[in-house]
């Protein structure tokens, strides 16, 4: 059992099968993405593609896989599934986890998990930072090397990214699908190295072909990287409540 399911708070966890087993449909409706990850730090992205309860069966899709992470992770006997619901965290443990190789590729197939755990990420007070150029998310690599997307307001559980009319999510964040190896620069001094997990893009004003929002969950954030984002978040809502006392 990872350190961070250990931790969880026993009001957080979900151990009846028929609350485990809505929350699993639910996931596989929304064609939700999961992130596995194990022990030596390694992580692969998955969607539910079977999922029956009367059978004590969950079939996770195992996309291109060149480097044989899913055989790595099935070898270390400790594979997490993070996977978000709107502002809900669900995390899990795989169990009995076995590789099947089938006519639409390969399917990480155990049982329904006995427990999981729900975080609520409602509480996060989410801010608006007062300057035009910080902070901001720097996607190093692909189409577009080191684009820098301005932030809209920010929070301890995600943030929300200004996406200009002429820029395509989906090479740079697509939705559904975790983007790691990312910098969020809070300022000219503190940067932070943050996977993100887009969830949707809205139009902003109401126009549909001017600036989008991208909303993001934050996925697996570090110990101090929390501690500077959570000073960022404590000290711009201060600033701005003393902003306010002067008006």
């Amino acid at each position: 059992m990872s350190a961070t399911t250990q931790a969880a708070p026993e009001e957080l966890r979900v151990s009846t099968i028929t609350e485990i087993t809505a929350y699993l449909q639910q996931l596989q409706r929304e064609d939700a993405a999961l992130m596995l990850s194990g022990p030596p730090g390694l992580s692969l992205p998955s969607r539910i593609v079977a999922l029956d309860p009367a059978a004590d069966l969950l079939g996770l899709e195992i996309g291109a896989d060149p480097e044989g992470i899913s055989q790595a992770l099935v070898a270390g006997g400790e594979i997490t599934a993070v996977a978000y619901l709107g502002t809900i965290k669900l995390q899990f443990e795989l169990e009995a986890s076995v590789l099947v190789s089938g006519a639409q590729g390969a399917v990480l197939r155990g049982t329904l998990p006995t427990r999981l755990y729900r975080f609520q990420r409602r509480q996060s007070y989410r801010v608006q930072p007062a300057g035009s150029l910080y902070p901001r998310v720097v996607v190093p690599g692909g189409a577009q090397p080191g684009h820098a997307l301005r932030v809209l307001d920010i929070s301890i559980g995600g943030l929300a990214l200004a996406l200009p009319a002429d820029v395509d999510p989906a090479p740079l964040l697509p939705i559904g699908h975790v983007a790691a190896g990312l910098v969020l620069e809070l300022d000219r001094i503190t940067a932070l190295r943050v996977a993100l997990l887009p969830h949707h893009a809205s139009p902003i004003g109401g126009d549909p072909g001017g600036t989008r929002q991208l909303g993001c969950a934050f996925v697996d954030l570090d110990a101090a990287a929390g501690r500077s984002l959570q000073v960022y978040v404590d000290q711009t809502q201060k600033r701005r409540r003393l902003l306010k006392l002067d008006l």
